[in-house]
């Protein structure tokens, strides 16, 4: 199954009666009897009724919207006063829309013909990789997002919702998100380098987040239905997913096994959360909406979400138990890693560009009426409408310059707080001393949770969780150390018929793994006891802001009581009379330089109108037997809007020079005597409260260092508290099964020599194992001095008769009959290899 894709919704209209008002206006411009034209003016109307009503497929009604759209460019040149009640229905929310201008059904028809481009592509196959239809569905995706694009920038006054500036850019994303996703399909399927798709899948992550964050602010226009929310927000987790899963493949193989593994993790988050999502609710989409989905597009989405969750669980086990095993690298927060690189290949294709196809041209058919205007003269009135549009656009680009340079003046001249700091001077109170928002809301915050009752209580328990672990690791250690004993203690008394391995070669692994818990339960003692110098630091602050925001606003004021030193010397004798004037002035100033863009736009706006109404068909008709006339004309029709455009720069050059009084009163205002009380207020509030902004910000940061590293030290000790657990278990396991073993040997080993002992210890007095040693040593240093060979060593000394074997075995249930006769030494600790100890959390 494919993903599924977001097609456009089509325009409903209405028939309007093309005929009458075209032959009203064929007699009243040129003339000639309608009459004439009567078979072009009824195809024109029958053209326009097969283009607006239900095709019998996708790409029938796409050529058919490309037929007409021509046609109506062609009447637009030989009738732009052509006025009939066009009525269209708003795509989302089918409100009726009524307009005379054929620039409107102009508008209409390219959007529908980039909603049918965007049906033809979503229905082709676009799961094998061999034929052409990702090439396709991506090419016509692209081709939608050009035609919407062209309708935002060329008709400005757009009465329905749909087509607005910001609606049309918003759909324009989805095209060239969508065009994002199935190109990132191509390079999956064509198995390109883990890093490009990476880039790929992070772009068309970013896009439809953006989309998303779009299309829930109040203020867009485009009202989309919700399941087009769910599907965005569903494909945004998911291919955030594929990201960071592609980027975890090309950290691993860089040897980042630590990046790799966080990357991993996150993946099969966000995966799990685009499974969630992954339910569209198509039951509330309306019936004309319910063609912009396929039929199956709750499964299809299901099955891609579910098969990546799959491919990112897989993946993330692997890297995991490779590390564990292998690597040993911490994985970091992913936060903290580096943002994942973009790279975006999908772009609108121009409309002239879909226009000069040779399947468009195909299409679009002959030219309609050709005799009823000179082809030359229509040619030449759409150069002249250039021409204004390339002067309209240059005046909005010169005051779109302009007004992007006010806030730039305003931030290097720290416009309005330098101003503020003088308000005192016209009477406005001083500077309260109050909190800023992000403290209130960290307050807010503080006092629905109660911090520091739950951070001590918690970093009270934390010592008490150690002990126990440690206990137990220790018992674990002294029963290695006693089998040890006792295993040597059998090797001295039965030398070489002695059979079991010594417990330091066979308990290796548990030894090690015993030491690097009780190392990393040391380490977390260390890091319990910094977490709680750090929290001692920053308790008294966090408790501040625990206590609400009126204890916050309180502490705010009981600071800004502490009045600055001020000699005499420093004392403000001066007349405020002349700061307050000059104050005044500067204020006056900067009320005028704000409200110079919205002068500047009723400059342009009336501009545009006289554009709109300038038409210099008549005069090229006048003109069209005179040879190459058309650029003096030209010349001479724009420069009627020469006045116009010299008021626009005068008033540009106005704005740099207010620009320059505004910072020359700054700057005498900022030195002026008779402000200077009022200056040293202003500073003394404004540093108090900046100065408890920055110190109970660091105290809220360090709360949540604080929080994270606590519970990351809960869950430590939880993890330590089965590893050591599970550790104990292979202790005894392999204790118990060394001391049946033992026991076994000795049964078996009891009836053999059981009359030797008993002679041997009859005969010769006990003696412990140091006095055996030093006689062994003593009589090889005779052989030695003799030149002979030493004499045997003592025969081994049981420790206990052959009574006392049966009861140990018994002691064990191990049966003296069933005991293996070979040294046979299971590896249950190996089957059976505890989870290695976690690292301990870092504050």
């Amino acid at each position: 199954m494919q993903s599924p894709l977001l097609a456009l919704p089509t325009k409903e209209t209405r028939d309007v009666d093309l005929v009458k008002p075209m032959s009203h206006l064929i007699v009243k411009n040129y003339e000639q009897d309608p009459a004439t034209f009567a078979d072009e003016l009824h195809g024109i109307a029958q053209v326009r009724q097969d283009a607006t009503g239900r095709a019998s497929t996708e790409t029938t009604g796409r050529d058919l919207l490309f037929r007409y759209f021509h046609i109506i460019e062609m009447l637009e040149l030989r009738f732009p006063e052509l006025e009939v009640p066009f009525t269209w229905l708003d795509s989302f929310s089918h409100d009726q829309v009524e307009q005379t201008a054929l620039a409107y059904e102009k508008a209409c028809v390219l959007f529908n013909t980039a909603a049918r481009i965007t049906h033809v592509s979503a229905q082709f196959n676009r799961s094998d990789a061999n034929t052409d239809g990702l090439k396709r569905a991506y090419t016509g995706f692209r081709q939608a997002a050009g035609l919407l694009q062209y309708v935002k920038d060329s008709f400005l006054y757009a009465p329905s919702d749909d087509m607005k500036g910001p609606s049309l850019e918003s759909l324009v994303k989805l095209m060239l998100a969508q065009a994002s996703e199935i190109f990132l399909e191509k390079t999956i399927h064509d198995k390109k380098g883990d890093g490009l798709v990476s880039k790929l899948a992070c772009h068309t992550a970013t896009s439809y987040a953006s989309l998303l964050t779009e299309w829930n602010d109040e203020a867009c226009t485009v009202r989309v239905p919700y399941m087009w929310h769910q599907l965005v927000e569903c494909k945004s987790n998911h291919f955030t997913s594929v990201a960071h899963m592609y980027r975890a493949k090309a950290d691993r193989a860089a040897g980042k096994h630590g990046d790799a593994l966080a990357r991993y993790r996150y993946a099969e988050v966000k995966a799990r959360l685009a499974v969630s999502q992954a339910t569209l609710d198509t039951w509330s989409l309306a019936t004309y909406l319910r063609p912009t989905l396929p039929v199956d597009a709750t499964a299809a989405l299901k099955h891609l979400a579910q098969v990546q969750l799959t491919n990112a669980g897989e993946a993330c086990r692997e890297a995991e138990r490779d590390n564990d095993v292998v690597y040993h690298e911490r994985a970091p927060d992913v936060d903290t890693l580096p943002p994942l690189d973009q790279t975006s290949v999908a772009t609108a294709i121009p409309i002239r560009e879909i226009f000069s196809q040779s399947e468009v041209q195909k299409v679009l058919g002959a030219d309609v009426l050709p005799s009823l205007v000179p082809l030359s003269v229509l040619q030449n009135t759409s150069v002249y409408t250039e021409e204004q549009a390339k002067l309209v656009r240059a005046e909005s680009a010169r005051i779109d310059a302009a007004n992007e340079r006010i806030p730039e003046a305003f931030s290097a001249l720290n416009l309005p707080d330098s101003l503020e700091r003088f308000a005192s001077l016209d009477g406005a109170p001083l500077r309260p001393c109050i909190p800023s928002s992000q403290v209130l809301d960290m307050s807010d915050e503080l006092v629905a949770c109660q911090a520091c009752t739950r951070v001590d209580r918690v970093l009270e328990s934390l010592p008490k969780r150690s002990a126990p672990v440690v206990s137990t690791l220790d018992d674990a250690l002294a029963d290695l150390d006693t089998d040890a004993r006792e295993c040597e203690r059998g090797r001295v008394q039965h030398a070489a018929t002695w059979t079991q391995a010594p417990t330091a070669s066979v308990a290796r692994a548990l030894r090690r793994d015993i030491h690097a818990a009780r190392d990393a339960l040391a380490t977390a003692k260390e890091n319990d006891v910094g977490m709680s110098r750090l929290w001692d630091e920053v308790r008294e602050d966090v408790a501040l802001l625990e206590r609400g925001r009126s204890a916050v606003s309180a502490a705010y004021e009981e600071r800004a009581h502490v009045s600055p030193s001020m000699d005499l010397i420093d004392a403000d004798l001066s007349d405020p009379e002349p700061a307050r004037r000059l104050y005044v002035e500067l204020k006056a100033h900067l009320n005028a330089l704000e409200r110079m863009p919205l002068e500047r736009q009723a400059m342009l706006q009336e501009l545009k109108q006289r554009v709109r109404h300038d038409d210099i068909s008549r005069t090229l008709l006048l003109h069209r037997r005179v040879q190459n006339v058309e650029q003096t004309l030209f010349a001479q029709e724009l420069g009627k809007y020469a006045p116009l455009q010299k008021q626009i720069r005068h008033h540009i050059t106005l704005q740099s020079q207010r620009i320059d009084v505004i910072r020359d009163a700054l700057e005498r205002l900022a030195t002026h005597p008779g402000a200077a009380d009022v200056r040293r207020h202003w500073d003394a509030s404004e540093g108090a409260a900046r100065d408890m902004n920055e110190r109970l910000s660091r105290a809220y940061n360090a709360y949540t260092d604080v929080q994270r590293a606590v519970a990351q030290a809960q869950v430590f000790y939880d993890d330590m508290s089965y590893s050591a657990n599970q550790l104990a278990a292979a202790t005894e396991r392999l204790v118990a099964q060394r001391r049946a073993e033992r026991a076994t040997f000795l049964s078996s080993a009891g009836h053999v020599s059981n009359e030797a002992c008993a002679t041997s210890s009859a005969a010769t007095p006990p003696t412990t194992l140091a006095q055996d040693l030093e006689a062994l040593r003593m009589n090889e240093s005779h052989a030695k001095h003799r030149g002979g060979a030493p004499p045997p060593p003592p025969p081994p000394r049981l420790s206990s008769s052959s009574s006392f074997t049966s009861s140990l075995a018994q002691s064990f249930g191990r049966a003296t009959d069933q005991a293996p006769t070979g040294h046979t030494m299971s590896s249950d600790y190996a089957d059976k290899k505890p989870v290695p100890p976690p690292r301990p959390p870092r504050v």
